[in-house]
């Protein structure tokens, strides 16, 4: 291990099996790509401030600029025995270019840089999930572009309820959801708005880097507002894993909807998405919906995780926040991966309008349509409400349902025999559909 980040202070080596189970590099390697830019950064703001000359600066940048990709082409390997990205990247610069590499952690803490390298990896990140999220809902505008029209059944309590328009319900089960979690990712970008670089470790510092120069050379607003809560605070990572927990459950209880139809026979899956059985040779399962709900636990998980971390902890950096980062890039991964394969999914499943039809009648979903047609006869409502649900019975003990009513059967009802062509299933999905401009 080099002793960059020791004195003789510090004391001795620290122990192998301690620095094995303590460095953060086989996680944190992934920051890679911002750490150099964040350091980049660095170099500009202490060229601004006279503290590196034009030629070290130059030297310093260049290096820093060609890592990532010497990294990602093998000619580079980091050292493995360094305790985190942040060690390595300054060890490896002391043998590429020398002295000048003494110089460029002047003014800095690995906690400011920490910080600001997770802002700049989680605002990438957000930049992913809202075109991840944009794919899911150009996949939904296509789904409904080709089945919009069928008039499938809601349910309430996991009973039919009442004729939905195709279109209704994937607006309502996903895509609403998902453009509000889409907006809800501009809160992540507000809070991802300044630079932590210039707190130092927690107090700044005081020899003259302006700021306002590094937050700009990496498009933050502005620099740190107060140097204790830069270093300190990941509101940005806990409000970006809400975000991707609220995807996880939308996508989930999207995902039931789809089981729970696909179970029913309501929806017929393509084999580009179903799942086997080892055993059973005539399964077509919903694996790929089961895992997209199952993923949606590992968000909270994470989220909970997360928070948990701050748990007991005071103000500025500690430690413990090393393990931030495994928690947010899982989360990240894991939305954008769900993300990918609902996208995957859309295109692989449709109602069987026929099936949906028939569930629709068999569970009487034209009875609200009923009720209130009585209503707009001038019947009062827990009056209509009452005779529609009588006439229910009648019809199910006859071994038929409300679609099967004659035009002499709503006369008895107190309506005209011409009311009878409102109660077609699908016309009633589409007039209800039409009161929201659906």
């Amino acid at each position: 291990m080099s002793s960059i980040a020791r004195t003789a202070a510090t004391g001795g080596d620290l122990d192998p099996d301690f620095l094995a189970w303590s460095t953060s590099l086989p996680v944190d390697r992934r920051l890679l790509e911002v750490d150099c830019r964040g350091s980049v950064a660095h170099v500009r703001g202490l060229e601004a401030a006279g503290l590196l000359t034009a030629d070290e600066a130059k030297i310093l940048r260049e290096a820093l600029e060609s890592l990532p990709g010497k990294v990602a082409s093998g000619e580079v390997k980091l050292r493995e025995d360094e305790e985190d990205v942040h060690m390595a990247v300054e060890a490896w610069l002391g043998t590429a270019v020398g002295e000048v590499s003494a110089k460029l952690h002047t003014g800095r803490s690995r906690n400011d840089q920490v910080a600001t390298d997770l802002k700049l990896w989680c605002r990438d990140a957000v930049a992913k999930i809202e075109a991840g999220i944009d794919v899911v809902l150009e996949r939904a505008k296509e789904w409904i572009e080709r089945h919009g029209d069928v008039a499938m059944p809601s349910y309430t309590h996991r009973q039919v309820a009442i004729p939905v328009m195709g279109r209704v319900w994937m607006e309502g089960a996903l895509s609403i959801g998902l453009r509000r979690d889409r907006a809800l990712l501009g809160a992540v970008r507000e809070e991802l708005a300044r630079s932590p670089l210039g707190a130092g470790a927690i107090g700044g510092t005081t020899l003259p880097i302006d700021t306002s120069v590094t937050a700009a050379a990496l498009d933050f607003q502005a620099g740190p507002e107060n140097p204790i809560d830069a270093v300190g605070e990941r509101d940005h990572a806990i409000t970006l894993l809400f975000v991707c927990t609220r995807i996880g459950m939308h996508v989930a209880r999207f995902s039931t909807d789809v089981i729970e139809l696909s179970s029913d026979a309501l929806v017929k899956l393509g084999g580009a998405i179903a799942g086997g059985s080892s055993m059973m040779p005539h399964k077509r399962n919903p694996d790929l919906f089961e895992l997209l709900r199952g993923q949606s636990a590992l968000r909270r998980g994470e989220l909970v995780a997360l928070m948990g971390t701050f748990h007991g902890l005071g103000s500025g950096y500690h430690r413990d926040l090393q393990q931030d980062k495994e928690i947010v890039f899982r989360a990240v991964d894991g939305t954008l991966d769900v993300l990918r394969m609902m996208a995957i999914a859309l295109a692989q499943f449709e109602p069987v309008e026929d099936a949906c039809l028939a569930a629709l009648a068999k569970g009487d979903a034209i009875a609200t349509d009923l009720c209130e047609m009585l209503v707009a006869a001038g019947t009062p409502f827990r009056d209509a409400y009452g005779k529609v649900g009588a006439l229910v019975v009648r019809q199910r003990e006859a071994g038929k349902r409300l679609v099967d009513l004659t035009a002499d059967d709503l006369v008895a009802l107190g309506l005209g025999a011409g009311e009878l062509a409102q109660l077609n299933l699908k016309e009633s999905a589409r007039r209800r559909a039409a009161r929201f401009g659906l």
